[in-house]
């Protein structure tokens, strides 16, 4: 039995290729503004640390796919980390 979301209905546990479909999804939107490469890599590294990234993909705190958040140029992190 996959586990859902209680709060958006996604699955708990997302694959690879889900979270790549998601950040593309992202990225292709038009107006979207992105953050620089390094600047992303520098807050996925700061979430791999944190206490509160599970699932090697969603934030506990606020239930954000951080691969997601973490491209966009105004995602801000919930605990104030990046």
């Amino acid at each position: 039995m996959t586990k859902k979301c209680k709060r958006c209905g996604l699955k708990t546990v997302l694959t690879q290729d889900d979270i790549e479909k998601m950040v593309n999804e992202v990225m292709s939107m038009k107006g979207v503004r992105l953050a620089r490469e390094d600047e992303y890599m520098k807050r996925i590294d700061i979430c791999a640390e944190c206490d509160s990234f599970i699932y090697s993909s969603t934030c506990a705190v606020c239930g954000c796919v951080m691969q997601v958040r973490a491209r966009l140029q105004d995602g801000k992190c919930p605990k104030k980390k990046w």
